[in-house]
């Protein structure tokens, strides 16, 4: 379940951030969050890639010059 350029967390990684939030999600819902992240994660991984070190990460506002 892991790819070298975007590692997905494993079910037990998954089951433990759950837990600190006071969730308790079944096998089932944590498989289709490992399956999801498997979609997205590269994806974001390539949209970083194609980005200048320039830009400034969303959010963070920088002055106008």
């Amino acid at each position: 379940m892991h790819s070298q350029s975007s590692p997905v967390p494993t079910l037990d990684q998954l089951r433990a951030l759950a837990g600190l939030q006071g969730v308790e999600p079944t096998d089932a819902d944590l498989e289709a969050v490992a399956r999801f992240l498997e979609t997205i994660l590269p994806a974001l991984v390539e949209i970083e890639a194609r980005l200048g070190a320039d830009v400034a990460p969303a959010g963070l506002f920088r002055d106008e010059l």
